[in-house]
């Protein structure tokens, strides 16, 4: 044995042995050990095939039943045979190398089958004597090994085969073949590189395992053929084992009931939904289908017998009594139609395609029986008596009953499910209901109901239209109705409001719904949308000059009239953008009353001030003695909207600072005035105009006592 191979799978062991637990209830490939006895009888047997002296070599633990349905094994259920134990084949595969060497012999044949003086151990054998009902026998496996990918081409080349023996097979030929050659399926001939199109990568154990099968490697589902003579005894032996070493596991999966010979089956179907085994004479058709199993490359030619009461050609069209499958069909049909003969024959007429199966030791008829009958008594249909209600949009329930043709009917009542009978409606107003009725025959009557709501006029409800509303304004909405059953009530949704008409003053636009109601409880509801539009006056200003004013809308929505009125009881205008000069300086409130084309208005009055001319003269003098004269230091002018004053010693210093035109340097207590050394400072005054002009002065002012 490798050293390094032994010495790895030894550690590897010892982890598997700690996840075994966890990893059997995460498995999604279930497996139970069975003997071989059920296993190929119940489990590995399909059509066509029948077994005897079946035995298994090897441990118990090596052989059982499988489920891989929940899986990507590829096979549904089945048997499983493993040169370890087949609980360690579930997933998820979280080993590169699991297995256990259960210390059984190897199998001599399988050795000379592969050659090279290779040494097998832990084999896995199971061997059964079988007899075919026809010339081919088949099954489908898969292979799977934990030998992937890391002992690819090594010695380390687990092996199974599926060895036959008996008539007209020279020795034991193994039928475990790579499709399209005579290559065994084994490791080194089936993997990653070689033939890969047959191989599914499940991971290595530690990177991209495989959930559902613990297996790093496995082959797709394949077919293992072989020609066999009808009703001779044939023995198979499956078997499976390690190459070189026990250690790491590999395992064959059977599918089940695909141990198979091909047969032929007959089955019938008449053209009726339930299918029963009556025909009517000129009323649907039997479709007779014969079907093989098996391979599909050669057409079969399979003769039938035709026995009954009744006659080809007389009670129902001729067909072949021979058919042939075609080469790469599985089937074929053709059909039976019944004759109407015009005679009386109330009992039936019966008839039987039949296909003697000669088997391998008795007869076995697979038949189609069926009778013809004589046409069948007209489809009547009686829709129900005309009914009479008082009110509409009561439940009434139609009912059609329907005789003669062939059951079951489709039965359609107008504007209701398909196939629904009895069917409930709720008549508006008096009106008919139509039926439609169809039998197995294709025959088909139409028939009515007539429901009478008597003395009703339909209630109507007629409202006020939608309105545009100015916000801020109101208006009365409502509706009246006609027909219907006295007393008439009128609700509206706002809950506790009655009556049919009402005042609304909504702030946005509004949907008002309203309902009338009458004494058979049928109500119609509609609704009556109030649009509301308002209107917001707004407006900019920006002065040309001191007096001079552009004033710019931005009012909204859709506006189309301006009323300005300029606050000097002689300006106004109907401009949207006006341009107006003050006549005289002061406050005036302007005021704008904007128009949509709905007649919906806004105002809004805003304060503008009309200015003088700028004006400004500044003093170089001025005397902080407290005398009350020239006691402080400020520009006198006109004409502005903002002044800020700023005052620097020699040394270029701020040593005083305001926005304020109402305060001076000076202003203030005594003691203010005294710190106010003699000298001669700088200024900076900056006036701003309306016209957002700016105007800066800059000079030296002195302070004298």
């Amino acid at each position: 044995m490798n050293l390094f191979k032994a010495f790895h799978k030894k550690y590897v062991l010892a982890f598997l042995q700690v996840l075994f637990a966890w990893s059997c209830l995460n498995a999604q490939l279930t497996v139970n050990q069975q003997t071989a006895q059920p296993l190929v009888q119940n489990v590995l047997l399909g059509n066509g095939v029948s077994a005897n002296s079946i035995t298994f070599t090897g441990s118990p633990q090596m052989i059982g039943g499988f489920n891989g349905s929940n899986s990507n094994i590829g096979l549904s259920n089945g048997i499983i045979l493993s040169t370890g134990r087949i609980q360690d084949a579930t997933g998820p595969n979280q080993s590169s190398g699991s297995g256990e060497n259960l210390s059984q012999n190897g199998f001599v044949p399988l050795e000379q089958a592969i050659g090279d003086g290779a040494e097998t151990q832990d084999a896995a054998i199971l061997k059964f004597n079988f007899i075919c009902e026809g010339d081919v026998v088949q099954f489908r496996y898969v292979f799977a090994s934990e030998e992937y990918p890391e002992y690819v081409g090594s010695e380390f080349n687990d092996a199974f085969a599926f060895f036959i023996q008996g008539p007209g097979i020279t020795g034991m030929q193994n039928i475990a073949l790579i499709p399209g050659t005579n290559l065994p399926v084994a490791i080194n001939n089936v993997n990653a590189g070689q033939n890969n199109n047959f191989f599914v990568n499940n991971g290595n154990g530690t990177t991209n395992g495989g959930q559902t099968v613990e297996f790093d490697g496995f082959t797709r589902p394949l077919i293992a053929k072989a020609n066999v003579i009808p009703c001779e005894q044939y023995t198979i032996t499956i078997v499976i084992a390690d190459v070189s070493d026990g250690i790491y596991d590999s395992a064959v999966f059977l599918e089940g009931q695909s141990f198979t010979s091909p047969e032929v089956e007959v089955k019938g179907q008449i053209s009726y939904v339930d299918g029963a085994s009556e025909l009517y004479e000129n009323c649907g058709n039997m479709t007779i289908t014969v079907s093989r199993t098996g391979e599909t490359t050669s057409p079969l030619t399979v003769p039938l017998y035709v026995e009954g009461t009744a006659t080809m050609g007389a009670d129902y069209n001729t067909f072949p009594t021979t058919v042939t499958i075609p080469a790469g069909q599985s089937s074929i049909s053709f059909t039976i139609a019944a004759v109407q003969d015009g005679i009386n024959e109330p009992g039936g007429e019966t008839v039987a395609v039949i296909y003697r199966d000669t088997g391998c030791v008795e007869i076995v008829e697979k038949r189609v029986d069926f009778t013809i009958f004589d046409p069948p008594p007209p489809v009547a249909v009686n829709p129900g008596l005309p009914q009479e209600k008082k009110c509409p949009r009561v439940p009434v329930e139609l009912n059609a009953l329907v005789t003669g043709g062939v059951q079951p009917y489709t039965i359609s009542w107008e504007n209701s499910l398909p196939n629904q009978n009895p069917v409930t409606v709720f008549p508006d107003s008096s009106m008919w209901y139509t039926v439609t009725i169809t039998d197995q025959c294709g025959a088909q009557l139409i028939d009515s109901s007539f429901i009478e709501i008597k003395d009703y006029i339909p209630l109507r409800l007629y409202v006020t239209p939608d309105t545009i509303l100015c916000k801020g304004d109101a208006a009365e909405i409502g509706g009246f109705s006609t027909g219907g059953k006295l007393p008439i009530s009128f609700a509206w949704e706002t809950p506790g409001i009655f009556g049919q008409n009402r005042e609304v003053s909504p702030q946005q636009t509004t949907i008002y719904k309203i309902s009338v109601t009458d004494s058979c409880q049928i109500t119609v509801t509609k609704s009556i949308t109030v649009k509301v539009i308002e209107v917001n006056a707004v407006f900019n200003v920006n002065y040309l000059d001191h007096s001079t004013v552009q004033f710019t809308d931005l009012s909204f929505t859709d506006v189309v009239e301006w009323d300005w009125d300029f606050g000097d009881n002689s300006g106004i205008s109907e401009l949207q953008n006006p341009v107006y000069t003050f006549p005289d300086t002061g406050l005036f409130f302007v005021t704008l009353i904007a128009s949509n084309e709905d007649a919906c208005k806004d105002t809004v009055v805003n304060p503008i001030f009309s200015y003088p001319p700028f004006n400004m003269w500044i003093p170089n003098t001025f005397t902080p003695d407290g005398d009350g004269i020239n006691d402080a230091f400020a520009a006198i002018g006109e004409g502005f909207v903002s002044y800020e004053m700023y005052i620097f010693n020699r040394w270029g210093e701020q040593i005083f600072q305001t926005d304020s035109y109402a305060l001076r340097w000076g202003d203030g207590q005594r003691g203010i005035l005294d710190n106010i050394p003699i000298d001669v400072y700088s200024y900076k005054i900056i006036a701003r105009l309306p016209t957002l002009e700016t105007k800066q002065f800059i000079g030296r002012v002195t302070v004298i006592r």
